[in-house]
């Protein structure tokens, strides 16, 4: 199937110029205000993203699924203008892996073939040629072999109707309620994948992927991944703060993956040059909440912060560990205390955050290039 790839990536570049082209018209009319990342957005998951998925179920060659997945992410990056970590990227925006849709499509198909169609040709020799084969039975080749190893990694039992209360409903209806059953399944996949990437026993971040989980903890853990996080539901802009959370920005020390002379750097080598030569990396708590330098220009966001958490009597700011903290600063939700109070407050959490982000990411910037200039000419 590596034609179905190579036209898949074709289509996706056509569609992709379909939604630059509509962005710039807007960005360009004087009487039309510019498209937001969530319009972005669902621009892109309208246009781009069906090319990506619509031959899936039957790529059967995990090089080619890798190749969607790269073409994937530097298209959605394109879309949005957020050059930072994909794993990020993808998490805040609800677009999951390849792999976990493409057992996602594996499964509706058997579910097609055993429960809602069964009576069509197709269901007969399929029930036919898998009545008494195992999946080790199976050759990897073939796509039996790929339909019964998703039903494994979905902890999907074949022989069980995983609707059996809607079996005189129609055949649509039961597809779409077992569609939403399988977005849950994979919701909770994916997020055990990520939260396995950076566990609590280990609290010290040494990668981006790892700081970027420890930040977005409590918004990962909505019920259903595959929709965007709070912050980029509200009508506000929130490409200041999605810039931050995927670490797409200069501004922040540990964002800057390549030194003047255009080599890696570490991540735990990310000093904070406002704080040299006392060796400190200049993560996102350091940056927000601890740097004399840029610490202050958090200030206005906290003081918001603070009031909005005793007027929805939730825990007090000074109660969040300093993780805690500057994952609210960054847009993340807080810890759930009361269903009715968490989307008002993450309104309030984005609405400070904007503000205090712009300011911050420019004097930030602003002293960063000052400081730069100043070793320069002392070198």
């Amino acid at each position: 199937m590596h034609l179905a790839t190579t036209e898949a990536i074709r289509h996706a570049a056509l569609g992709q110029s379909v939604t630059q082209a509509v962005s710039c018209f807007f960005r360009d009319d004087k009487k039309r205000s510019k498209l937001t990342p969530t319009q972005n957005l669902g621009l892109w998951k309208s246009t781009v993203l069906p090319h990506f998925l619509q031959n899936l179920r039957y790529i059967q060659s995990t090089t080619d699924i890798a190749k969607l997945q790269t073409s994937l992410n530097l298209s959605l990056a394109r879309a949005l203008h957020v050059y930072g970590d994909h794993t990020a990227l993808l998490a805040d925006t609800g677009v999951p892996p390849l792999n976990l849709i493409q057992y996602t499509h594996l499964a509706q198909l058997h579910f097609r073939l055993t429960k809602t169609q069964s009576d069509t040709l197709p269901a007969t020799l399929f029930k036919t040629f898998n009545k008494s084969l195992a999946l080790n039975n199976l050759h990897p080749s073939t796509l039996d072999y790929h339909i019964q190893n998703s039903l494994h990694q979905l902890h999907i039992d074949p022989l069980v109707d995983a609707l059996p209360h809607m079996i005189t409903l129609p055949h649509e209806c039961r597809e779409r309620a077992y569609l939403k059953l399988l977005r849950t399944t994979i919701s909770s996949l994916w997020r055990m994948d990520l939260l396995n990437q950076a566990p609590l026993r280990l609290p010290h971040s040494n990668c981006r992927k790892a700081s970027y989980i420890y930040i977005a903890r409590d918004d990962l853990q909505r019920r259903d991944l595959l929709k965007p996080a709070q912050y980029l539901r509200s009508n506000l802009d929130q490409l200041p703060l999605l810039l931050l959370r995927t670490q797409a920005t200069s501004y922040i020390p540990s964002h800057l993956h390549l030194a003047n002379d255009h080599t890696y750097t570490p991540y735990d080598q990310r000093c904070c040059p406002s704080c040299l030569p006392i060796q400190i990396v200049g993560n996102e708590p350091h940056t927000l909440l601890h740097c004399p330098h840029s610490a202050p220009l958090s200030h206005p966001a906290i003081l918001s912060l603070t009031r909005a958490l005793g007027r929805y009597d939730l825990c007090s700011w000074s109660s969040h560990t300093p993780l805690g903290q500057t994952a609210i600063l960054l847009g993340s939700s807080p810890p759930k205390h009361c269903q009715s109070q968490t989307v008002t407050l993450a309104c309030l959490t984005a609405l400070a955050s904007r503000a205090s982000c712009r300011r911050s990411m420019f004097l930030a910037r602003l002293r960063f290039c000052v400081h730069y200039c100043i070793d320069r000419d002392a070198v």
